[in-house]
């Protein structure tokens, strides 16, 4: 707890030994969001959230704030980097919050820190709806070159492009947004593991599921109460979930050997992912377009269907025949 100097409460920051213990399982990837309010004193409600073997959301920590300034912020990631044993995450999204950026710098100087790709993109029609051409080609260029570019070069290029297209370099949003390109669009951070997170979705789906235990009237008290409540609902999804995997084997799909053995070691609900991948190959050709020493690179199209056309995805695999290592533009494997 932290307490102001006439012995007020201001922050409070509490995780359980249940969420603690969750923490060096799925620490790795952690989302934070304070957008939630829960009690009437209007203290946001900011959870540090995961995601398990299953794919369920689960709280690793949480904190209630009295200020969303830097030195409210730095305490509260102090005060979680210190009950986590001083293990800090290995990557972390947040919004775009000035004050949670400086903070977390200084707290978490070797965590890759992300921005909510879905809070960015939420704003186009605010910052870029006035444009003359924002329905008829801006807004799609956009996504195509934040969403389809496979390399840090093509990114650059397809921005440049979309600028220079509609006349866009006097904006400032887009400039600023160009500026911090690192932390948000995802050939920049396709070198760390997001546990298949690009935003903060995982936190707001948290706070939808404290909704049925907590609202605006709340005291802090009962906030306490409801909370144990609804993390012990938590861990009766994930023991139901854990039994159903311990005692249920769902058939392969195909007749590779890797299928199977993803069935032995995954949860049913990851291993549902694998086929869906599994499946997907057949929309995928592939072929030899050079060798280089042990390296060969093959070519790799892709069929997807959008909501109104059949898209070609092109991506490039290389395989090291000597060091028996397969590396893809996708960057995923």
């Amino acid at each position: 707890m932290d307490l102001d100097d006439e012995g007020r409460l201001l922050n409070v920051f509490w995780a359980d030994a249940r969420s603690r213990a969750a923490y060096e399982y799925f620490g790795d990837v952690v989302t934070f969001d304070t957008t939630y309010l829960t009690n009437r004193y209007g203290m946001p409600f900011a959870p540090f959230v995961g995601v398990n073997h299953h794919g369920q959301s689960i709280l690793l920590g949480a904190g209630l704030l009295s200020n969303e300034d830097t030195e409210t912020f730095v305490w509260l990631f102090r005060m979680c980097l210190d009950c986590m044993n001083g293990r800090a995450p290995k990557a972390m999204i947040t919004d775009q919050d000035r004050a949670m950026k400086s903070a977390f710098a200084i707290v978490f100087p070797k965590t890759r820190h992300r921005y909510c790709l879905w809070h960015i993109m939420r704003k186009l029609p605010e910052k870029l709806g006035s444009h003359a051409q924002f329905n008829a080609g801006l807004k799609i260029d956009l996504q195509i070159a934040i969403y389809d570019s496979h390399t840090n070069n093509e990114f650059e290029e397809s921005w440049g492009q979309v600028i220079a297209k509609y006349d866009l370099h006097g904006n400032k949003w887009l400039q600023s947004l160009y500026e911090e390109r690192s932390f948000w669009v995802p050939a920049y951070l396709k070198s760390v593991f997001w546990a298949g997170m690009s935003t903060t979705q995982r936190s707001e789906s948290m706070n939808a599921f404290f909704d049925g235990y907590v609202h605006s009237d709340t005291t802090l008290k009962e906030f306490v109460d409801q909370f144990n409540n609804a993390l012990r609902k938590k861990v009766e999804l994930e023991t139901m979930a854990d039994f159903n995997s311990n005692n249920q084997t769902i058939p392969c799909v195909s007749h590779f050997n890797i299928e199977k053995q993803f069935q032995r070691l995954y949860t049913n609900a990851k291993f549902k992912e694998v086929q869906r991948e599994l499946l997907g190959l057949m929309c995928c050709n592939c072929s030899l377009v050079s060798t280089e020493g042990c390296i060969l690179k093959y070519q790799v199209l892709d069929e997807i269907s959008t909501d109104d056309h059949i898209k070609t995805l092109n991506f490039c695999v290389y395989y090291n025949e000597e060091e028996v290592e397969v590396k893809c533009t996708c960057a995923l494997f």
